[in-house]
């Protein structure tokens, strides 16, 4: 991680702008027509498109409790951690996990801050496994629980593993999005170049003027972070400003916006 986020303001300066950010790019997206056909979908690559979404909360529990039986006599079964992450995150989405369309702002009930905490926790271990192809279709979900815990690290890496199985510009884009909100600028910027080299020609410009305006967020929020933490230092703990207020994504009391 570069940037540094001990500081609570500085953490929710980041936040605020990577995930107001988020949702510009989602929105300007739909607004170009962009995503209607794109391999893995649209809502797959944000993170809402796979897994059994049509099932009811009470079969979620149904299959959460079947994994951790098999867990109980075999806590290595990759497949029964893969199921116990890849329901857990659908359970959060079940407990409360609202974002508003007008703002961005993202509520997390405590209910689903456990369960995905519980899913993150299963994934860990799934890879602990060493499974010889990760399963992306859980990957998904858990990128996003990521996202919604706050978690750009760890996000990008199971962003990585929808990447490279869905191949789509969208896919690449969110993990140019975590790149960036983790300060590692040159793997924001590749993994951008292949967003653009991922979409179809008639997109292509489109694509790359969203992660160009992206690459640029990055970098002048990594600069100033970085030019108000030598100036803290030197002042004996400035206040650190929220280089990007007159974007419009909030205070500091606001959560951070997750498409």
């Amino acid at each position: 991680m570069i940037f540094d986020l001990k500081s609570g303001k500085r953490r929710r300066v980041v936040q605020i702008v990577f995930g107001f950010l988020a949702v510009i790019f989602f929105l300007g997206f739909v607004g170009f027509g962009i995503g209607g056909d794109v391999s893995g979908g649209i809502f797959d690559a944000l993170g809402f498109g796979s897994g059994d979404t049509g099932s009811s909360s009470p079969q979620y529990e149904e299959q959460i409790e079947d994994a951790e039986t098999t867990l109980e006599t075999d806590p290595t079964n990759g497949q029964a951690l893969a199921e116990l992450a890849r329901y857990n995150a659908l359970s959060a989405r079940e407990n409360g996990i609202e974002t508003d369309p007008m703002t961005g702002v993202t509520t997390i009930a405590e209910d689903a801050r456990s369960d995905l905490e519980e899913s993150v926790a299963a994934w860990e271990r799934y890879l602990d496994t060493k499974p010889r192809s990760p399963d992306a279709s859980v990957a998904v979900l858990i990128s996003q629980a990521y996202r919604y815990l706050e978690d750009f690290d760890r996000a990008a890496v199971a962003q990585e593993i929808v990447a490279e199985e869905q191949g789509s510009f969208l896919s690449y884009l969110l993990l140019a999005r975590d790149y960036y909100s983790e300060g590692e600028i040159k793997r924001g910027d590749a993994a951008g170049d292949r967003a653009v080299a991922a979409a179809d020609a008639s997109q292509r410009a489109s694509v790359r003027k969203e992660t160009d305006a992206l690459a640029k967020l990055a970098r002048e929020l990594k600069e100033r972070l970085e030019k108000q933490r030598e100036q803290g230092g030197a002042a004996g703990g400035a206040a650190i400003e929220d280089p990007f207020s007159g974007l419009g994504a909030g205070g500091e009391s606001a959560p951070a916006p997750v498409p």
